[in-house]
């Protein structure tokens, strides 16, 4: 099941609302541990791809991504559980 998390930036403060996981459909988002690329995936037909980014790391549906307003690599601590909107769908 896809998860929408409440993102809060521990480097620039950025708060913002990001998907991960795969919802109900077989589609979600990955993120690469590497270089923090996101990856569109649907899985509703198995688990038939590779999970190798170009930059050589892997697409990981626990990785967080990178933030959109000053590109640091995102990690659990994150999360801001304490906003509103944070949940799982």
């Amino acid at each position: 099941m896809g998860v929408t998390y409440r993102i809060r930036c521990r480097k620039c403060g950025h708060t913002f609302s990001r998907n991960y996981g795969v919802g109900y459909n077989g589609q979600g988002t990955m993120y690469c541990v590497r270089c923090g690329r996101a990856q569109a995936v649907d899985f509703s037909g198995g688990w038939g791809w590779d999970p190798t980014c170009e930059c050589g790391g892997t697409f990981d549906a626990d990785a967080l991504g990178r933030c959109p307003q000053c590109n640091s690599m995102l990690t659990k601590e994150d999360i801001a559980d304490d906003e509103p909107g944070t949940h799982g769908g």
